[in-house]
């Protein structure tokens, strides 16, 4: 026989099936087959005290309690204490209950816990629930004026597809690719959204979100400069100034879930959940709070998300890119500087956040408006629209052969994700940002994961489709009074009940060098960019932030805002080229200061604008049409003493010389673009031209005659 020793005051509880035996003595006969785990005592009987989840909140439970027996058939599998913690159950509350009685509503719990458990043979006494709700649970309190007006609805999903474009999703739907989308599209509604500008994914999707200009709800770039280490982060939803409809639900007491949309972290109360976008990042650093609200379902958000990401396999790679080799499927310190690497990244954050979405709708009642974002149909653009048919001169046969397919893999993915939402008895509302440049349109001479070029991809037409007969709208803007009127929410200015989001707890910098990461990768920050301010500010806003509230107050007229906006832009990042461009552009727009735009887009150059020479050229001409030669031509003296290499501006400024029989000068760059181009006809049929104009009768003729070897269709002087 084996014997055991306890200390007093505890027992060891067995349970095998259905059957439970105690050991209270502290020298006991061990019993064997059964599984055991140990319990305190208070005098005689067993004690509980634990944490049971509610509602979005807490109860702290305690009661003693006798065992029975036997236990009933429903009984949860486990050791008895593991199961006995699974058997209490919290009922549902009442919101305004937990507000204004929570002692009342803890009692109510107590007696609800002591009914079940005596119904299963447990005799539980001195039973005491204590309920804890987390912080901003206040948030949730309907405005009475709102939900007295509310109107009960069919529940609305709403599916958030980054760059989806009609150009791409309508040969997919004729093709077979995706059925689910084209039987929605057939039976319901369809229509372009006009697209804010700059149509940059956290500006626009708040706009969405709010149905306000960026100005008001000032998200206005993808960073922002933590308040407190000055460092740049990820953008915050604490930035944002104005409801968006997921408080404007909260507001008229209905409910919410809400999947990984920008700007979220950390994630604001609502009646429901909201798992922020920096669930992802936070897979591979400490989460700390503020990730997903309820607190209490954080822990089944990052259960889901680290399943969702080990699924993942390089097999699951392999379904899009069979060559996939493991080198280039491991996790770097930048995924995304390698499509294979890429891609699943972009698999990972697209079944996170359909794991997540269609556990919570399996297992609660829908929402009034449940909200899902997936970024997958933008990254998925950046990384493999190069790639995509028709094969662009630049693109090599290997990597199209190799990389073509994968769009449409992924698109035929997405398909059947929004199948799984169509299944629910629900309203579909899907609508994209923005389009995206996928075929012949694309721009063939800048990258879609560099920085300053990797928005000339976007479209400015995004899609909308609602999955019945009804007017859509079609602007950004509209979108969110959109939801109002499918979710019921009466019409109205939210505003004044709107409380900013609290500033998210402190985070790791791994979790916010990560995003970055990312956002460099896809070309949206560029590494170049300062991470902290040049000079001591108040805000938080980053010169991305300014540089793009001046496009958007230039786009609105208004100019002097606009130029100041820039020019604090420039204070914060004093080599920002993009804000050095757009001054310089607005400058000479409005005719002023025209000495410093030319000095700001040679700046500009100087650190970097993308297609820089292309503005010089452009404004060169501008200035040669208003008769203002010699600035037409010192422009384009200082552009090649900056760039002497660049043909084009070589090639510009031969003509404009030639034009001005300044001959020999002009020869001299006709023959630095043959050196740089030996292919360029034209720069050949040009030094003819000024080789003429100077007399070099022999010279002329061979220049020509190179020219039509290369070019035969050419029209050149006898």
């Amino acid at each position: 026989m084996l014997f055991r020793w306890q200390p007093s005051g505890s027992a060891t509880i067995y349970r095998g099936g259905s059957r439970v035996i105690a050991r209270t003595t502290p020298l006991y006969v061990r019993e064997i087959g059964a599984s055991k785990c140990h319990v305190p005592m208070i005098g005689d009987r067993f004690s509980f005290e634990g944490e049971a989840p509610g509602d979005g909140f807490t109860v702290h439970v305690r009661f003693t309690y006798t065992i029975p027996p036997l236990l009933p058939a429903n009984w949860p599998a486990g050791d008895w204490c593991t199961s006995l913690a699974h058997r209490i159950a919290i009922p549902s509350v009442p919101l305004l209950d937990l507000l204004d009685h929570r002692r009342g509503s803890g009692d109510r719990i107590a007696e609800t816990i002591e009914r079940d458990l005596r119904n299963d043979g447990v005799l539980a006494t001195n039973v005491s629930a204590r309920i804890d709700v987390p912080p901003g649970f206040e948030r949730l309190r309907p405005v009475a004026e709102v939900a007295k007006r509310a109107r009960k609805e069919r529940p609305v999903i709403f599916i958030g597809l980054d760059g989806a474009d009609w150009k791409l999703l309508d040969g997919y739907m004729a093709g077979g690719v995706m059925p689910n989308l084209k039987k929605l599209v057939d039976k319901g509604t369809r229509g372009t959204l006009q697209t804010e500008m700059p149509p940059l994914s956290p500006i626009v999707w708040t706009t969405m979100m709010t149905g306000v200009s960026p100005l008001d709800h000032q998200i206005l770039d993808f960073t922002r400069f933590n308040p407190t280490t000055h460092e740049k982060e990820p953008i915050t939803s604490d930035e944002r100034r104005a409801p968006a409809i997921w408080n404007e639900e909260t507001y008229a007491g209905k409910t919410c879930a809400q999947f990984g949309l920008w700007a979220t972290y950390a994630a604001e109360p609502l009646h429901g959940v909201n798992v922020s976008d920096r669930l992802f990042t936070f897979l591979y650093s400490n989460p700390g709070s503020g990730v997903v609200y309820p607190p209490n379902d954080q822990a089944w958000a990052e259960r889901i998300a680290r399943d969702a990401e080990r699924s993942v396999t390089l097999q699951r790679v392999r379904e899009f890119i069979p060559t996939a080799a493991d080198a280039d499927f491991a996790i770097r310190d930048n995924p995304y500087a390698n499509p294979v690497s890429a891609l699943r990244r972009i698999l990972a954050d697209t079944e996170i956040y359909r794991r997540l979405s269609l556990d919570f709708l399996r297992k609660h009642a829908l929402p009034d408006l449940t909200i899902v974002y997936f970024e997958g149909t933008d990254s998925i653009g950046h990384e493999f629209a190069p790639f995509a048919p028709p094969k662009q001169p630049q693109i090599s046969q290997s990597d199209y052969d190799r990389y073509s397919g994968v769009p449409e893999k992924y698109f035929r993915y997405m398909d059947t994700i929004i199948g799984d939402y169509m299944k629910f008895d629900a309203t579909i509302v899907i609508a994209s940002d923005h389009g995206f440049h996928w075929t012949d349109n694309r721009p063939a001479e800048v990258s879609s994961t560099a920085t300053a070029t990797a928005a000339k991809w976007h479209a400015p037409q995004g899609i909308i489709v609602l999955s019945e007969h009804r007017a859509v709208p079609d602007k950004i803007r509209g979108i969110c009074e959109f939801l109002r009127q499918l979710t019921g929410l009466p019409d109205r200015d939210y505003r004044h009940f709107f409380l900013r989001a609290a500033p998210p707890p402190p985070a790791s910098s791994r979790a916010a060098d990560e995003t970055l990461a990312k956002l460099r990768a896809l070309g949206y920050i560029g590494t170049g960019e300062s991470s902290t301010p040049a000079t001591p500010q108040s805000d938080t806003k980053t010169a991305g932030a300014y540089n793009n509230a001046g496009l958007i107050l230039r786009n609105d007229h208004r100019i002097d805002e606009a130029i100041a906006s820039f020019e604090h832009a420039l204070q914060i990042d004093p080599h920002y080229a993009s804000a050095m461009w757009n001054l310089s552009e607005t400058l000479f727009d409005a005719k002023r200061d025209l000495d410093r735009s030319d000095a700001l887009l040679m700046s500009a150059m100087q650190y970097g604008l993308a297609d820089a020479d292309k503005f010089v050229i452009t404004r060169s001409i501008a200035y040669k049409n208003e008769k203002q030669e010699d600035r037409s031509l010192n422009l384009l003296q200082q552009a090649v003493a900056l760039q002497p290499q660049n043909p084009d501006l070589h090639m510009f400024r031969g003509r404009y010389l030639l034009d001005h029989r300044q001959c020999p000068e002009a020869l001299q760059d006709f023959v630095a673009v043959e050196q740089a181009q030996p292919a360029n006809a034209l720069a050949f049929a040009s030094a003819g031209l000024a080789q003429m104009c100077t007399g070099d009768k022999a010279g002329a003729r061979a220049s020509f005659d190179r020219a039509q070897q290369i070019d035969p269709t050419l029209q050149l002087p006898k």
